[in-house]
């Protein structure tokens, strides 16, 4: 009889040690799937982080106002709110703070300028903030000239613009074309020219449209962006470092299709070239 008690209890024990074993197993999974799953979206992700690294808080989205008669908030552009929306999206899917005030440029302060990164959207001709930007980094020795895009009219066509970068011309298709339209428009990120321990991103288009493709290149598609950008330690550069980036934006039945890179300069090269003169 003991000996029946006995192996009951042992069974009865092993069941429990078994059922344990098994939950202690199971927990164990899900942590390591859960943990498995977050380091896959880290290390999917940490090439799209690195496209927008530097740009810290205090940070700003500084855009062009639209005069609507009778309105007293200002308005802007839907291709405006559309690039603001997608530089937003962007830094989320990367679990990053996206800029949290927004300014339309004429209600940017000095001391704004000196003490936060600034995301500027739009060119120059809409957005001065933008135009006063390019210009100090036109003037301000750091880079060479052409490696800073400028905007021009066309000759003759003073209402047609296009883009001077580069010892080269990048005119907008745009103009010529109906339905399905192709414009040109560069992202630009680089040390601040008002707050050396800030950054600032221009993301300008010709039209409209070029400005909210190139915003959605930074939210989707910035593959090409990553791969481009420099990672080198003899050329002193870094994938989180300072580029200028010329692209072209294909825009069809109220959407943007795609985003294509016509080619970037890797600025920290050229930081590292002027350091070593």
């Amino acid at each position: 009889m003991i000996s029946r008690v006995l192996s009951r209890e042992l069974a009865v024990n092993s069941t429990w040690v078994a059922l344990l074993i098994n939950a202690i197993s199971a927990g164990a999974g899900a942590l390591i799937g859960l943990a498995w799953r977050r380091f896959d979206k880290w290390r999917k992700s940490r090439g799209h982080r690195a496209i927008l690294a530097g740009l810290d808080a205090p940070m700003i989205f500084v855009f062009p106002p639209r005069d609507v008669v009778g309105r007293t908030l200002p308005q802007t552009a839907v291709e405006d709110f559309l690039a603001i929306n997608n530089v937003i999206s962007a830094f989320l899917r990367v679990g990053r703070q996206p800029p949290e005030k927004i300014r339309d440029h004429d209600f940017l302060g000095e001391a704004e300028k000196r003490h936060s990164s600034l995301v500027l959207i739009c060119a120059p001709k809409s957005n001065k903030v933008t135009g006063e930007a390019l210009d100090l980094l036109q003037t301000g020795g750091k880079y060479p000239p052409h490696l800073v895009p400028r905007f021009e009219s066309l000759p003759g066509k003073p209402d047609q613009w296009q883009i001077r970068w580069n010892h080269a011309v990048w005119p907008s298709p745009s103009y010529d074309q109906k339905g399905r339209l192709e414009d040109v428009a560069f992202i630009l990120k680089v040390q601040s020219p008002w707050a050396g321990q800030h950054k600032i991103l221009i993301v300008a288009g010709i039209r409209g449209i070029g400005t909210w493709g190139a915003a959605e290149m930074l939210k989707k598609w910035w593959e090409p962006l990553h791969d481009k950008k420099g990672h080198s330690r003899r050329h002193g550069t870094t994938k989180q470092g300072d580029f200028v980036a010329m692209v072209r934006v294909t825009y069809e039945a109220s959407d943007i299709k795609r985003v294509e890179l016509l080619a970037l300069e890797d600025l920290d090269r050229v930081d590292s070239q002027l350091r070593g003169r």
